[in-house]
């Protein structure tokens, strides 16, 4: 699990022990997420239904795990 500054927890549920795939895959889902929140379309506190971030963060997933 990882917590942002913004004391968002992000959760992965994984099979494998890949250290480094693990703590690069969040580091790219937390600027993808960041980048999600700067969008003048996305409502604060609302939940993420973007089908762009939703293929991103698998893409991310096949990268990394």
């Amino acid at each position: 699990m990882q917590v942002t500054a913004g004391h968002t927890q992000l959760m992965l549920l994984y099979d494998s022990r890949n250290d480094d795939g693990i703590k690069s895959f969040f580091q790219e889902v937390h600027e993808l997420y960041i980048k999600t929140l700067l969008n003048p379309t996305y409502l604060p506190g609302s939940r993420i239904t973007s089908s762009h971030f939703d293929t991103k963060v698998r893409a991310l997933e096949r990268k990394y795990l």
